[in-house]
């Protein structure tokens, strides 16, 4: 159970940090829990807080932080411990774009650097930015695809996914009146 828990990362949608500890403290605590130390602990303080640009916010208080500078915090508590897969639930939701921006270039630099990231997200331009996409709708998988897989023959992502909720709905309306 301790091997696996080491392997993974989490982060709900509202990531719990904690508002009266600074940026760095609530690193460091994050960094404690996983027994992060010595030189290991100032390159991953620096690598994670570099780039979510929270270096310069060391000593605020992440309940003085923006929304969007609150979640790549909770980002970088999460990839202290440097996990091989990743799981995010809506980690952009109500985040301004500019941040969006960034948390997703954080995404890809992991991506790219080995992790395994699952997202979910109602934003189908950051569906766009997947490897693959499951399509959910009233708790069933409807599609699992790349994202040009799942386009098919609409014009965009967005107009696919509508048609096939679309689709599914007048199914169960169709079945509803057979009964």
């Amino acid at each position: 159970k301790r091997k696996v828990k080491r392997l993974i990362g989490y982060m709900p949608q509202r990531f719990g940090l904690y508002q009266d500890l600074t940026v760095d403290e609530n690193m460091t605590f994050f960094m404690d829990i996983f027994g992060v130390f010595g030189e290991e602990r100032t390159r991953r303080r620096e690598r994670y807080l570099g780039f979510s640009n929270l270096l310069p916010f060391l000593d605020r208080p992440a309940g003085k932080l923006s929304g969007g500078m609150k979640q790549k915090l909770g980002l970088a508590c999460v990839l202290v411990h440097e996990p091989m897969l990743l799981i995010l639930d809506e980690p952009t939701n109500g985040v301004d774009p500019v941040s969006r921006r960034e948390f997703w270039d954080i995404l890809t630099e992991m991506r790219n650097s080995g992790m395994t990231i699952v997202v979910s997200t109602a934003y189908l331009d950051e569906g766009e930015l997947c490897d693959n996409l499951a399509l959910m709708h009233r708790a069933r998988i409807l599609a699992v695809d790349t994202p040009e897989g799942i386009k098919s023959s609409r014009s965009n992502l967005e107009e696919a996914v509508i048609h096939r909720i679309q689709e599914v709905d007048e199914g169960l309306m169709h079945d509803q009146f057979k009964q």
